[in-house]
């Protein structure tokens, strides 16, 4: 396995390829490419001419819905347990998209991602941060995403627990866990590069300018780093998808066994039907929306778990086929990120209620006063104009 295969593997972990080396690397590798790759990189080199300004419109609406996200859900009548993780998720997701956008603009619009290009010192170090940190902030979301369908699972499967087990406190005590073990969990990324001069490699044929290489400890230990790619690119991924897709398999499975009893008990008695039925279907169109929300991470993962296995391997199938898709899994990370607004607008009534009274009916008022003001100001006016006339 070569450095630059390692390099593309940890980045592959969390659908983010956020070294710039990794794209240098592949564009350097184009000429030694066999002829069935020739399409995959034809594609590669295609979409990144666009990958910068695409990822950024998504990085933008995406910041801009999860601001929306944190202040709808934080509002005092929707303070619930599965709302406080909502929020948190939206949080996460925030800032993974923060410094991907920065990344984008740098490496995508204003330079190119080669070595021959001369980046500063200062811009490589962003580089190492912003992946441990988008690195950090992805997992949190990860796990924030299982945290949410074990919650939902006991309030659907075990509702006379829920009560106990999925408290407020307890959602908050989650979310710190969460916080603390992400950050804990990835130190052992912490140490894999390291910012080079490249004037000090001498095979660069006096290059100027920095570059990210591994580290001296990874250097010495040659297994640290396939050992951080399969704990971190495997397990910490294929194992949330795997545990995802059965929780939702049994919240949908339960939820029709629900559905057949409660319509037996409402055939046979009709009191209370009406009000009964209404907060059963707004207890389900909830469910509903956080499985969309839990499947929707399930489909934008999977895949990717499943191509890093292969890669791990099969070494050539990474070069000629996981290489070439790095922006696409980029693009679909960040797409997760976004998409949790849309989710919530159309299938909760409640979230598109408070929204609107918080946004919509603001921007509505102002508009009417505005309206007002003006109408009120020609109706003076007029008057004055008549009075002037008839003088």
């Amino acid at each position: 396995m070569t450095n630059a295969t390692t390099i593309k593997m940890l980045t592959a972990m969390i659908g983010n390829n956020s070294f710039p080396m990794e794209n240098a690397t592949m564009l350097e590798e184009a000429n030694r490419q066999t002829e069935r790759s020739v399409p995959m990189l034809n594609f590669f080199k295609s979409y990144g001419e666009i990958h910068g300004y695409v990822s950024n419109a998504v990085c933008i609406f995406g910041v801009i819905s999860n601001i929306m996200n944190v202040i709808v859900l934080t509002r005092k009548h929707m303070i619930t347990p599965t709302n406080c993780i909502l929020c948190a998720l939206a949080i996460a997701d925030m800032l993974t998209m923060l410094t991907y956008l920065v990344y984008a603009t740098y490496f995508y619009i204003a330079t190119e991602p080669v070595t021959t290009y001369g980046h500063g010192q200062g811009w490589m170090y962003f580089i190492l941060i912003h992946n441990l940190f988008i690195l950090t902030c992805h997992n949190m979301a990860m796990w924030l995403t299982v945290s949410l369908a074990i919650f939902r699972y006991i309030f659907v499967c075990h509702p006379v627990l829920a009560g106990q087990l999925c408290s407020l406190e307890r959602a908050v005590m989650t979310i710190i866990i969460i916080i603390v073990m992400s950050v804990v969990i990835n130190i052992p990324n912490y140490f894999l590069y390291q910012v080079i001069n490249l004037q000090d490699m001498k095979e660069l044929n006096n290059q100027t300018g920095f570059w990210i290489q591994d580290s001296k400890y990874v250097q010495e230990y040659v297994s640290y780093k396939p050992t951080t790619f399969w704990v971190y690119g495997v397990i910490m991924k294929v194992a949330p998808c795997i545990l995802l897709s059965l929780l939702s398999t049994l919240i949908i499975l339960m939820m029709k066994q629900a559905n057949k009893r409660r319509a037996r008990l409402l055939h046979q008695t009709t009191r209370f039907a009406d009000s009964h039925d209404h907060a059963n279907c707004e207890h389900n169109r909830t469910t509903w929306m956080l499985i969309a929300v839990v499947l929707f991470f399930v489909i934008t993962e999977f895949p990717q778990g499943i191509l890093v296995m292969i890669s791990g391997l099969d070494e050539r199938f990474f070069q000629d086929v996981y290489s070439n898709l790095g922006d696409i899994m980029d693009l679909l990370v960040l797409l997760n990120s976004a998409v949790n607004f849309i989710l919530y607008c159309i299938m909760s009534q409640q979230f598109r209620d408070t929204f609107r009274n918080l946004f919509v009916g603001k921007c509505c008022y102002k508009i009417r006063k505005i309206n007002e003001h003006q109408n009120g100001n020609s109706t003076h006016y007029t008057t004055v104009k008549s009075e002037v006339t008839s003088v």
